[in-house]
């Protein structure tokens, strides 16, 4: 028997099924317009660092990818708390994107060790994606009377605690790499804390200290000047831009320590939000014209997504908490 359709049951149906995707409308919207508006790129530092560099570099092709404008802002104070809490207390709904360093790892661990609440868990941010590494070096003025990493030590071991470094602050991305260092090889050092990287090596130029640890971005320029000397890159890969220098592993020294660069939201930011964003940060890293502008500022592409960087953070997060720890509250 063939099947009868009441006209007003028809319409109930079809009044039904209509109301089921107009409900669904909305969220489906939602997902598509993202980003409706400008997207801000969150940098906790002053302008004219690394990771404001790298930020500066991205934004033109992020926005490419986005289809949106993505402003850079810099929101700087107490070592990148302010900046990272911003971003933390701000709407979950991807406009608002932090662009940190490597030191973001620390903060709650050096609230801890100085008996403070932490500004912050790391648990409470969402890796998007790693960018960029920009590799260390231990570095004198030209004129310093240490002519090698062997010297250095040398000097160390015969008047511990005297060889004076400089850092860019308490626990900061200079700071902890050199105490990594210290703690590898049996040495201790006078530590210096200046309150940045400009004054750091203004300080170093003008012999307040012995030597220091900086990024590759960070001297380049001063040692083909003659007015720095490489002494040692730390890690196992020499760096083409300076061949003759030696490395910390070729010395026996395991110092793993490799500042970056790398994006975050909140860790309830919704997932299409989050996927949308990390697919334009791989774009842009990808990018031919980011890569070069990259290279000519001294920075390596390093892009990890989402999920790759994750576990790398996991894993250097830990163990710069654990140097930390080591360090111990600082007088």
């Amino acid at each position: 028997m063939n099947a009868v359709f009441h006209p007003i049951a028809v319409s109930r149906r079809r009044l039904l099924l209509a109301g089921a995707v107009g409900g669904l409308s909305p969220f489906l919207s939602a997902q598509e317009l993202y980003p409706a508006r400008a997207v801000h790129l969150v940098v906790p530092f002053p302008p004219g660092g690394l990771a404001d560099s790298v930020a500066r570099l991205l934004a033109p092709v992020l926005e490419r990818s986005l289809g949106q404008p993505v402003v850079v802002v810099n929101r700087a104070g107490a070592a990148g708390v302010i900046g990272t809490s911003a971003v933390l207390g701000a709407k979950p709904d991807g406009y608002m994107v932090l662009f940190t360093l490597s030191s973001l790892s620390t903060l709650p661990e050096q609230a801890l060790v100085n008996n403070q609440k932490p500004p912050f868990l790391l648990n409470q941010l969402r890796p998007i994606a790693r960018v960029s590494v920009d590799p260390l070096a231990i570095v004198v003025k030209a004129e310093s009377p240490l002519k090698s990493l062997a010297d250095l030590m040398a000097q160390a071991r015969a008047k511990p605690g005297e060889l004076s470094y400089g850092s860019s602050g308490n626990y900061g991305t200079v700071h902890v790499p050199v105490e990594m260092f210290a703690h590898e090889a049996k040495l201790k050092f006078n530590h210096v804390p200046y309150t940045g990287g400009g004054p750091l090596m203004v300080g170093l130029l003008g012999g307040q200290v012995a030597f220091t640890m900086l990024p590759r971005s960070a001297i380049a320029a001063q040692v083909r000047a003659g007015k720095l000397r490489i002494l040692a890159t730390i890690g196992a890969d020499g760096w083409p831009q300076f061949p003759s220098a030696q490395s910390t592993t070729a010395m026996g020294l395991n110092v793993d320590v490799l500042p970056w660069t790398g994006a975050f939201v909140p860790a309830d930011t919704p997932g299409y939000v989050a996927d949308r964003l990390s697919a334009a940060f791989r774009l842009a890293a990808d990018d031919a014209g980011f890569k070069q502008s990259l290279a000519k500022a001294e920075g390596s592409p390093a892009y990890l997504d989402a999920a790759e960087f994750r576990i790398f953070w996991d894993q250097d997060a830990a163990r710069l908490a654990q140097v930390v720890r080591r360090m111990g509250k600082l007088e």
